[in-house]
């Protein structure tokens, strides 16, 4: 038998694609890749394991302040170097 999703997990889900869906064309803007590229690094980063996990409350943050996170994880190799996550976990 599949469980029911809880009311919360859907608004998660839900909130979820529309700011992947924001930071994916922030992704294209900024480092000028297509759609497609851009999706398949969002999706395959730490950053979004962070953003879809309900627990760490990465979903709070702005869009532009995700997508800050993301950067910083590109540009050091972890999103442990960035002043989002240091604020949050340090």
């Amino acid at each position: 038998m599949q469980r029911k999703h809880s009311i919360e997990e859907r608004r998660h889900a839900l909130r979820l694609s529309k700011q992947a869906c924001k930071i994916t064309q922030l992704i294209m803007q900024s480092y000028n890749i297509d759609e497609r590229n851009a999706i398949a690094d969002f999706y395959n980063s730490a950053t979004y394991k962070l953003l879809s996990d309900y627990n760490t409350r990465l979903w709070w943050y702005s869009v532009y302040a995700i997508f800050e996170v993301y950067k910083t994880e590109k540009e050091t190799g972890s999103v442990l170097n960035s002043q989002y996550i240091l604020g949050e976990y340090a």
